[in-house]
């Protein structure tokens, strides 16, 4: 049962970045409601940031996830120089979006090959959403997944706040992947962290009555984590015994869709695993059997 959580966890993820990208930094909430959208499957993207997706492609992050896949996969483990050679040479010819922490690392490469100084002071909660190929590694070692994780953030986005939101995540990622009560961990383990942490996970809770276009548009629609992250836990609390919904109302909510959604994907495909490994999520995931394959080498 482990090993499909896992599974479901990592489609999850890949699942949450395609389905946003059709309105991935779209903040208008009513020009998304207005795009009649079919909620049973992705779409090619509406907004002019990724020009040469098509729908089941990933944004950026879910392209960055892929490599990170892909280099673990060869390694048998999480290895900062290995996948800094790896993200550096896609990076190199790379058509997609390149946000702000990747440009500022590729560019720092350049002239350096240090890989653990050429981190941006970004705090994009993106480099989250991309860390649950180490997770499906590294799942059995909470040392080295913690680590594994740090090293991964570090690499693109060297920020504190972002370095204990990545360090959260992983661990309630393990959590629900040994059927943890997903609520109950979210507030225990708010309590262990930094100020920021549980601030973040109370602005939440507060937020639950609200719909979530509007909880989000209060909680942080961008890319940061100070806003981001409660955001993500809005929609984890507010959504955890539907998948799908969750996804849904994570879009229609604007904004940085896609970092949301890989994390929310992840999380609630961990703990829905059944649905999301036979609902029929994968096959509209244009790199599904790169990915299969790929998993099956780990």
């Amino acid at each position: 049962m482990k090993y499909k959580r896992l599974e479901a966890m990592l489609w999850g993820a890949f699942y949450g970045d395609a389905y946003a990208l059709g309105v991935h930094w779209i903040y208008d909430t009513d020009m998304i409601k207005n795009a009649h959208l079919d909620f049973s499957a992705c779409h090619a993207p509406l907004s002019s940031y990724h020009p040469n997706k098509k729908s089941g492609d990933f944004t950026h992050y879910g392209d960055q996830m892929f490599w990170l896949l892909e280099n673990i996969a060869q390694e048998k483990k999480f290895s900062l120089v290995s996948f800094g050679e790896t993200w550096n040479k896609y990076m190199k010819n790379y058509t997609g979006y390149v946000d702000g922490a990747s440009k500022h690392t590729f560019d720092k490469l350049e002239n350096s090959s240090n890989y653990l100084a050429c981190g941006s002071s970004s705090s994009d909660l993106s480099v989250i959403g991309r860390m649950f190929p180490i997770v499906f590694k590294h799942h059995d070692s909470l040392l080295e997944l913690q680590e594994s994780i740090k090293l991964h953030t570090v690499f693109t986005h060297m920020n504190k706040d972002l370095l204990d939101a990545s360090a959260f995540f992983g661990e309630l990622t393990i959590a629900v992947l040994n059927a943890a009560d997903l609520s109950a961990t979210i507030d225990e383990s708010s309590k262990h962290f930094g100020e920021n942490i549980q601030k973040w996970t109370l602005q939440a809770k507060e937020a639950l009555p609200l719909d979530a276009s509007e909880a989000i548009k209060k909680l942080g629609q961008s890319c940061g984590v100070h806003g981001g992250f409660a955001s993500t836990i809005y929609l984890l609390l507010k959504y955890e015994n539907d998948f799908d919904e969750a996804l849904k109302a994570n879009i229609m909510a604007g904004g940085d869709s896609a970092a949301r959604g890989m994390i929310v994907g992840g999380i609630l495909g961990a703990i829905h695993y059944d649905k999301v490994l036979k609902g029929g999520y994968i096959n509209q995931i244009n790199k599904h059997q790169e990915i299969e394959n790929l998993i099956k080498e780990i």
